[in-house]
């Protein structure tokens, strides 16, 4: 099977992204192609299929033109009803709630059972497969009760007592209807993400190790700093080695890499890390050429007794925001042209993955635009998923080759230079805004100092220091962590926050 695409108008300042969408399906053993027609001045690259006979778009409402869908939503639900009434989907459940009644999927209602013989209550882990529930399932009875819903089922899954119910909150049902989700805490943030200078850095206070390690309104509110502004220090920590694994397991599991469960920072011979030297470290985050980079990385200063050697961290959504604002070409360019980062050691470790510099949902223009139309440019950092920026392990750039149909040698060079030539323009102007003094903050971590920040948010370096005599060079101590279990342990401590908000 193969899909019939047609270019649209291209949004303002995106004409260089053709925006594509699925007409309809086809399919047959024979197939012809159609010369693609520039549109806006734009060559399509890839082909409009069509089968010899070409056949229409399925309609999916009947009826005069004013009946007829105005939208795509309506023409969806005008499909769906239309499927009910063909038997295609089972039947609906008539719930009333606050005195609106609302038709549930029977499917949907079934899936949501928590009793006992649905879920187990010690691992609270569903004990059916949703699709052990017969497309036939149908409601016997609706019982609605103060705070929930019993429903009685025909023909349910097969082996569970006629007797059985399935017992529904009104607090999901709402859900539900105004979410369409009964577990709203999986898009909870605890706070809106802005953009930060070194003003906003140098006015956040301290949190006791001691606090963080014991309390958990503290680890709360370390948390939550974290997601807001991306850094956040601990003072007064154990000047031994296994702080800070201890400090990142009260968020969660350690993050293993060949670097180690943790690692120390300081001065080797024969480094294979830039790290591990003396000189001077540009901005940067760590381990983009993995295909999962840790999203929260830890450094405790153990030993600092060098001469200089301070640390530096910038707010990479802040330089982000200001170039969209000034440079929406040079944002897009950064935001859909990957470039390669690598650990290139043959011997031991060989890591590549591709990335562009900004990574933004859905990775469409259009829809990326839309969304920034319904919000001010400052506030980017709401729709940047990740920034990747790491100059020293940045990889030599490729590009696929534009092959041609009339047999000629496919243009393998053109595209990649061409990519290089526009990246080069739009991050040099990323390089400027990042280095600006005013948004890096600096800092000469002392011994008992651990700092945590986000490793896909806010960019770290170092002013090079003098090594020193044995056994008094500058020594931090690093671990990494996952974004999973920091996800995790964010939605815990809200759970628990509300839990004593109710008494």
């Amino acid at each position: 099977m193969s899909t019939c695409i047609q270019a649209l108008p291209p949004s303002p300042g995106a004409a260089a992204f053709p925006r594509v969408r699925t007409l309809y399906d086809i399919g047959g053993p024979e197939w012809t192609a159609r010369k693609s027609e520039p549109i806006h001045g734009l060559p399509i690259c890839k082909a409009h299929w069509q089968p010899k006979e070409e056949r229409r778009p399925p309609k999916i409402a009947s009826g005069s033109p004013s009946q007829r869908p105005t939208s795509r939503a309506a023409a969806l639900e005008a499909d769906h009803q239309r499927r009910v009434r063909s038997g295609h989907f089972t039947k609906h459940v008539n719930i009333v709630l606050d005195g609106e009644k609302f038709q549930f999927s029977a499917t949907l209602l079934r899936d949501l059972c928590e009793c006992p013989l649905c879920v187990d209550p010690s691992t609270k882990q569903k004990l059916f497969s949703t699709t052990d529930i017969p497309s036939s399932i149908a409601v016997r009875s609706v019982s609605h009760g103060t705070d929930a819903v019993d429903i009685q089922w025909s023909d349910d899954i097969q082996g569970l007592p006629a007797d059985h119910i399935t017992r529904l909150s009104t607090t999901n049902l709402r859900g539900l209807v105004e979410h369409g989700t009964t577990t709203p805490w999986h898009a909870y943030v605890p706070a809106p993400q802005k953009t930060q200078q070194a003003q906003d850095y140098a006015q956040l206070t301290d949190i006791e190790y001691d606090a963080y390690m014991t309390d958990d309104a503290t680890l709360g509110q370390a948390l939550k700093q974290l997601h807001t502004h991306g850094l956040l220090f601990l003072r007064n920590v154990p000047e031994t080695e296994t702080s800070v694994s201890a400090i990142g397991e009260r968020i969660g599991p350690i993050k293993n890499t060949f670097y180690g469960y943790t690692w120390d920072v300081r001065s080797v011979p024969q480094a294979k890390n830039v790290a591990y030297t003396s000189q001077d470290l540009g901005f940067h985050m760590d381990l983009l050429y993995m295909h999962q980079p840790p999203h929260i990385q830890l450094l405790h200063c153990i030993r600092n007794s060098s001469s200089g050697g301070a640390s530096l961290f910038t707010d990479s959504y802040a330089a982000a925001a200001d170039l969209l604002a000034t440079n929406a070409a040079a944002f897009i360019s950064l935001a859909y042209n990957e470039v390669n980062f690598h650990y290139n050691h043959p011997s031991s470790h060989l890591y590549h993955q591709s990335r562009p510099v900004f990574e933004v949902p859905g990775r469409n223009p259009q829809a990326f635009f839309a969304k920034l139309r319904q919000s001010k440019p400052e506030n980017v950092a709401d729709f940047i998923e990740a920034v990747n920026w790491s100059p020293p392990f940045q990889g030599p750039f490729s590009a696929k080759p534009i092959k041609h149909r009339d047999g000629r040698r496919a243009d393998a060079l053109g595209p990649v230079q061409r990519k290089v030539n526009e990246w080069h323009q739009a991050a040099k102007q990323f390089s400027e805004l990042l280095h600006r003094p005013s948004g890096i903050y600096e800092r000469l971590m002392k011994p008992g100092e651990c700092v945590i920040f986000d490793n896909r948010r806010v960019l770290h370096a170092r002013k090079a220091f003098e090594p020193g005599d044995a056994g008094k060079e500058r020594w931090l101590r690093g671990a990494y962590l996952d974004k999973d279990p920091y996800m995790s342990k964010m939605r815990v401590m809200h759970e628990a926050e509300k839990q004593i908000l109710r008494g």
